[in-house]
């Protein structure tokens, strides 16, 4: 009987730590790479694209190793002030896990006919939680809570695109689903 008790309570929150919220791979300097592990280069990023990255060298099945990353007009970014250099030349990152069941974005939605169509958006195609890249990742419909996590970025000599620190946020859905460690 109390065990019954127990399990709904557990899925509210952390039972020992919330530390697996905030541990990614994700750390300054670390190249963004594809799935064959290819560097992202800033002009392999085209406007209109959808594309996804992992740390190089990290563990891809972490939750918080995919992104999405996508190439916007830096005119039409409106990020909070402490995230003004967060997407160089326009190129924004996310992490690919939704944050309302841990679904993959998978969809980038751009206007075909603008402007009577919405704005692009990142969509998720379990319950169609829909995030505004151009305003930090904005829940805009759907079901999801909060905002997904941004990457800040950063374009290396090179033209390589790094990762200038850690997510803006925790990786992820409810408390539940961070404690199984794995993207799903």
């Amino acid at each position: 009987m109390g065990a019954a008790l127990v399990v709904p309570a557990a899925s509210l929150g952390p039972v020992v730590s919330s530390a697996p919220l905030y541990d990614t791979p994700w750390r300054r300097g670390l190249r963004l790479v594809d799935d064959k592990g290819r560097p992202w280069r800033a002009l392999d990023i085209e406007p209109k694209n959808f594309y996804t990255a992992y740390p190089e060298g990290a563990d891809r099945d972490l939750i918080g190793s995919p992104l999405v990353v996508i190439r916007l007009d830096p005119a039409e970014l409106h990020l909070p002030a402490d995230r003004a250099g967060w997407a160089p030349q326009g190129i924004l990152a996310y992490s690919k896990v939704c944050t309302h069941a841990a679904c993959a974005i998978a969809l980038f939605r751009t206007p075909k006919f603008e402007p009577t169509q919405p704005r692009p958006a990142l969509v998720c195609p379990c319950h169609y939680s829909t995030f505004d890249p151009s305003r930090a990742g904005e829940v805009i419909a759907g079901p999801a809570g909060r905002a997904l996590p941004q990457l800040p970025l950063y374009v290396d000599p090179a033209g390589v695109l790094r990762a200038a620190g850690n997510f803006s946020g925790p990786v992820g859905p409810s408390w539940s689903g961070v404690r199984s460690g794995k993207a799903t």
